[in-house]
């Protein structure tokens, strides 16, 4: 009998070893075999079952950090996965045995079992990733109405409902809870009840309620993302006591100690929300806030700024508050629906020197018109995709944003839902919805998707910083004037307001005009003042038209025909600075942007990625998460090592195309989108080979299905859209004030900080699209 079933004979005879049946069964197994393999089993069954008192030590042994525990008397050195093994094989033997200790020394992260089955530890560090990013939880704030002790020390956890003992470790305590690290072996619930022993603190603290246990109430379970040994609880403190709390004291017994402690809180806070805030100033969705149906505040940001714009006719006027029609909301915004998405299509018809906006949801059309509305749409270079989310507000959220109704025109008095219009899709991807049989209907039968010329609303457009973002200030005038427009004749109108540069002005009869038309001003009282100059035929382009067609915003190119009329008005307005009255800009208030900043980060729907250059080369260096980590960045978390995220899959092999090209820093440059296919062939749930492709990388459509079914049918699939920008300035407001806090407790720490975020040169955010392009090509 060969030595591999004389131990597989022998791990199956483990559950009997006590019972009085061994011998029978050890007759049964062995039946056929020759006389020896019946005590050859039973040697090897005595061996591995003999009660062993030796100390492992795992230390350079295995690839994973290890620390001390003591258990059952005897101390030992562990990983996470021995220690995951040890609770798993303590249950399969039953006691600390022979049979334990060969298991936890032979754990799958042994370089020794590693380097036999061909997987070379050195070869492991040499092949580390090239793009790994450090993860940052956004939206968990560090402001704690009780102190907080990152603490790891070892525990005993009994399980109420069990009698069992799982020895685990606590992350950090509170007085009134705990994070604790335990082994994944156990399956724990939400609600259980457990009790804690805290062994370790009782070397150190005299106190005798941590002898004899404390309750907890399981609150939550999270996984380990880069280590499927180990899982976190959060938990709640049940039993009455302040035992908790006096640990926590007598380790900050001294003044210089707590400081540090708190002074430390800070600096993790501090690091966090100026790359929070980062991500608020540059995200490339529309942040939205409505009443009901109603759309009544739109966050504009440096990068989003284009998608606001696209929902603006040839007026200028925006279709927003058209887009959300009743209909529409009703659907999204039902009774008891906290949260909902859905796809959104749409594209821009131009008819009789009107823009026409179209846009269809999912839900909303039949499957044969849905078709059309693809085949129509997505013909044109207007041609978008979006997902829309709409999410419930809490009270608190509606009364905290209530509360800045004066700063925001009473506009924020009763709002009820905060939404993100998200894009996922535009021109670049338009011939895949061309690949359906195109339904037998006339292109009538999407007319009732077509938005009313009617402008709905006036939801009111705010950045997320108080910077002023005006390139010169405006100024209260108001002088009479003629508007010649080569079409329609001469209007006559006076001026609201002027700045070097622009105009805004209203006329008495309504004008059919659109933006970026040139239309002539003749300016009748100034002229009177430099009849050197010609301004009786000046020349303006339209920036925006209101409504009703009278009041019309203007704008004077430079160029060297009006330097001399920009010169004039400078030296008009510097003339009279002290009689002219200057227009504020609205700009938000840090209380205001505060207020946003909680709510917008507890519903994230992208992961950002922020790009510094502190080398020659451009690099991934944070990632921002929040739990549960979307599928993708769990994904990539697991490929990471040491807690880092590995973005090779994304970045590997593409630097040009998405770091280098799309960051040149060049003044008003759009993000740049790719498409990222990345297909993962798995044995079991081991990943054998990563595969990524740009959408550009394939030379035809038919190639890229090929693509997505072998991925679909041999793993799994990602597809990732990836928006990239360069960044010119990290900072905002809040951060600057966040950093000025810091300074006043750790001078270094915030000039490292400010250091590290004026080192950002890029900005990428990673949107999941998979079930979209799926749908798209017919494959789901």
């Amino acid at each position: 009998m060969q030595q591999s079933d004389i131990l597989s004979l022998a791990e199956r005879l483990i559950p009997a070893y006590h019972s009085g049946d061994l011998d029978y069964l050890l007759d049964q197994i062995t039946q056929g075999e020759g006389p020896s393999a019946k005590l050859l089993v039973k040697m090897e069954l005595n061996r591995i079952m003999a009660p062993c008192s030796k100390t492992i030590d795992l230390r350079g042994r295995v690839s994973g950090d290890c620390r001390e525990y003591e258990l059952d008397g005897i101390k030992h050195w562990f990983d996470d996965v021995a220690f995951n093994a040890y609770h798993k094989n303590i249950r399969k033997y039953g006691a600390y045995t022979e049979g334990v200790w060969s298991a936890l020394n032979n754990t799958r992260n042994n370089f020794r079992v590693m380097q036999k089955h061909g997987d070379n530890p050195k070869d492991s560090e040499t092949q580390k990733p090239l793009f790994e990013a450090e993860p940052i939880k956004l939206g968990y704030d560090l402001k704690r109405a009780e102190n907080r002790l990152r603490i790891s020390t070892q525990i005993q956890i009994h399980l109420n409902n069990k009698q069992q003992i799982i020895h685990g470790l606590s992350v950090d305590l509170s007085s009134s809870g705990a994070r604790l690290k335990v082994p994944s072996f156990f399956d724990y619930k939400l609600g259980d009840t457990i009790t804690i022993k805290f062994v370790e603190l009782l070397k150190d603290h005299d106190i005798t309620e941590l002898e004899q246990g404390v309750e907890y109430r399981i609150l939550a379970v999270d996984d380990s993302y880069d280590n499927d040994a180990v899982k976190f609880l959060r938990v709640l403190r049940l039993t009455k006591t302040d035992a908790v709390e006096r640990v926590i004291v007598e380790s900050l017994n001294s003044t210089r100690k707590k400081a540090k402690h708190d002074n430390q809180d800070k600096i993790i806070r501090a690091r966090t929300r100026a790359y929070e805030h980062a991500y608020l100033k540059h995200s490339c969705s529309l942040p939205l806030f409505f009443s009901g149906d109603e759309l009544k505040l739109v966050l504009i940001t440096e990068n989003n700024y284009p998608l606001w714009q696209y929902w603006h006719d040839e007026r200028n006027q925006q279709a927003l508050g058209t887009l959300f029609n009743k209909s529409r909301m009703e659907n999204l915004v039902r009774p008891g629906l906290h949260d909902s998405n859905n796809v959104l299509y749409s594209f821009k018809h131009e008819y009789q020197d009107k823009t026409l906006f179209f846009s269809m949801m999912m839900p909303e059309a039949t499957p044969d018109q849905r078709k059309l509305f693809w085949h129509i749409g997505a013909k044109r270079d207007s041609w978008k995709v979006f997902r829309l989310y709409v999410f419930e507000l809490s009270k608190e959220e509606r009364t905290l944003l209530a509360s800045h109704s004066d700063e925001l025109a009473q506009r924020s008095r009763n709002l009820t839902h905060y939404g993100v219009l998200q894009e996922i899709s535009d021109i670049e991807s338009a011939k895949d919805y061309l690949f359906v049989d195109k339904p037998n209907l006339t292109s009538k039968a999407i007319n009732e998707f077509c938005h009313p010329r009617k402008v709905k609303g006036m939801p009111m457009s705010v950045y997320f910083d108080a910077l002023c973002r005006r390139k010169e200030p405006r100024y209260q005038f108001q002088t009479p004037l003629d508007l010649v427009d080569n079409e329609s004749g001469k209007h006559t109108g006076y001026t609201v307001d002027i700045s070097k540069r622009g105009l805004s002005i209203i006329v008495e009869e309504p004008l059919n005009l659109r933006v970026q038309d040139i239309v002539t001003i003749d300016f009748k009282e100034l002229k009177l003042y430099d009849k050197t100059l010609p301004l009786d035929k000046v020349p303006y382009q339209v920036i925006r038209v209101s409504p009703e067609g009278r009041r019309i915003q203007l704008m004077l190119e430079e160029n060297s025909h009006t330097m001399k009329v920009i010169a004039f008005f400078s030296s008009v307005i510097n003339h009279n600075h002290h009689k002219l009255i200057e227009k504020p800009e609205l700009l938000p208030s840090p209380q205001l942007l505060e207020s946003l900043h909680n709510i917008l980060l507890d519903r994230m729907v992208s992961s950002p990625v922020f790009v510094d250059k502190s080398s020659r080369n451009l690099r991934p260096k944070i990632v921002g998460v929040n739990f549960p980590l979307p599928k993708h960045i769990e994904f990539l978390s697991k490929l990471g090592q040491e807690g880092k995220l590995s973005l090779d899959p994304i970045y590997k092999g593409h630097t040009s195309s998405l770091l280098a090209n799309p960051m040149k820093r060049i003044e008003g440059v759009e993000p740049q989108f790719n498409e990222i296919y990345i297909s993962i062939l798995k044995f079991g749930s081991r990943v054998n080979s990563i595969e990524t492709r740009l959408r550009s990388d394939f030379t035809s459509a038919q190639e890229r299905i090929e693509f997505l079914k072998n991925a679909q049918n041999m793993g799994e699939l990602f597809i990732l859209r990836l928006a990239s920008a360069p960044i010119f300035d990290a900072f905002t407001k809040l951060s600057g004030s966040d950093l000025d806090e810091l300074a006043q407790v750790s001078i270094p720490s915030a000039a490292s900080i400010e250091k590290e975020i004026g080192a950002l040169a890029g900005y990428s955010e990673i949107i999941n699209i998979t079930d979209e392009v799926l749908g798209r090509l017919q494959l789901i």
